[in-house]
């Protein structure tokens, strides 16, 4: 390989080789002292290999360190075709590869070279000055790209942030809004983190249990947790004469009191509405609010929809709060043992109730108890 130095020591001094790490590959040890020479002459690194099998291992071992990589054509073993198609699939597409070539009659190989994923090629015997212009402007290339990728995981990894930031504020300020509707209630203190709780334990059963399985995905089961505390939000339009009689409702009272599942799914309703794509949580808000009165036989309020018209989350609400309105104290009723709502939502179930969702409770049943006594008003 002959150097030939013209405008070498000018060119040496402003390049973007600095600091590179070059990967030669080359079955003669001359033609790698000759590149390394002239490499190290302008601040890279360089790795000499002997042949591709040698340069596979140094890649496999070294890939996120190597900006450049120039191998020759014709090599004994793996020729520097098959080892262009190797480094592609494992260094990717950014990584720039040279080859070189002391046949210049030989358009088909190098054809195939360009196409197996080689950037470039060059003649020997090398001229030097044009070897580095093409090996920094190769290398130049890859740093944008290197720089490009960088900033989009940047930008992603601020969209992530953003993303939880968001689901945060919002977790938060529904929570705020179920709370603020529980305050109508002052003796309902631990009444949502209660139904979180039951809410969350039925899904995952169900997720993995009874006929739902193909249902209840993991997002379901975040969801459900989430919007639960939203099921009584319509409250807050119910009056304090009615809300917090401290006994049985007439007639006209009831009614107004069931308006609240209509009030709290019209106002869920129209928060979705406004958003520009879809949003599992508020949908599920949503149906929990407007539904969770529905009975399985079709004696619920406020639509009278019955069995699996009624959304999966809706019935599994349904059985929580009847649950937890049995134990807990209320302003018109005292608290009802374990033993007593247990019988009550079994003989519910098939009536009220989805007989799954049921069978369900019925294997949770000492998570129930833990969950109440854990969370007491």
């Amino acid at each position: 390989m002959i150097i030939h130095s013209a405008l070498f020591g000018v060119y040496a001094m402003n390049n973007d080789l600095s600091g590179t790490h070059i990967m030669l590959v080359d079955d003669v040890e001359s033609n790698l002292e000759v590149l390394e020479i002239i490499f190290l002459g302008v601040g890279a690194s360089v790795a000499k290999l002997s042949d591709g099998f040698q340069a596979i291992d140094y890649a496999s071992q070294n890939g996120p360190k190597i900006d450049l990589v120039i191998t020759d054509l014709s090599m004994p073993g793996m020729d520097g075709i098959k080892l262009t198609t190797k480094l592609r699939e494992m260094l990717g597409k950014h990584i720039p590869i040279v080859l070189l070539t002391a046949n210049h009659r030989d358009e088909r190989q190098l054809t195939e070279g360009l196409n197996a994923g080689a950037n470039d090629y060059l003649y020997k015997p090398v001229n030097e000055v044009e070897l580095l212009a093409r090996s920094s402007s190769m290398v130049r290339l890859k740093k944008s790209f290197d720089e490009a990728e960088d900033l989009k995981r940047n930008l992603e990894l601020i969209v992530v942030e953003r993303t939880i930031e968001t689901e945060i504020t919002r977790d938060a300020t529904m929570l705020g809004f179920a709370k603020l509707a529980e305050l109508r209630d002052p003796e309902t203190g631990g009444h949502i983190e209660r139904i979180r709780e039951y809410t969350k334990a039925l899904a995952e059963h169900l997720q993995k249990n009874g006929p739902y399985q193909h249902i209840i995905d993991h997002s379901f089961v975040r969801d459900i947790y989430k919007a639960s505390p939203l099921h009584d939000i319509g409250k807050v339009g119910i009056p304090d004469n009615v809300l917090l009689k401290p006994g049985k409702l007439d007639p006209t009272e009831l009614e107004i009191m069931n308006r609240h599942a209509y009030i709290g799914g019209r106002v869920l309703e129209e928060a979705d509405a406004r958003l520009l794509t879809p949003n599992s949580f508020l949908q599920m808000s949503k149906e929990i609010a407007f539904c969770h009165h529905e009975k399985w036989d079709g004696t619920g309020y406020p639509g009278g929809i019955k069995g699996e018209s009624i959304p999966l989350a809706a019935r599994i609400m349904a059985l929580v709060d009847i649950y937890d309105a049995l134990v807990s104290k209320r302003v018109y009723k005292e608290a009802m043992s374990h033993e007593v709502a247990h019988s009550i939502i079994i003989k519910s179930s098939g009536i009220h109730l989805d007989p799954a969702v049921v069978n369900a409770y019925l294997d949770l049943e000492s998570e129930f108890i833990r969950i109440k006594d854990g969370f007491r008003d």
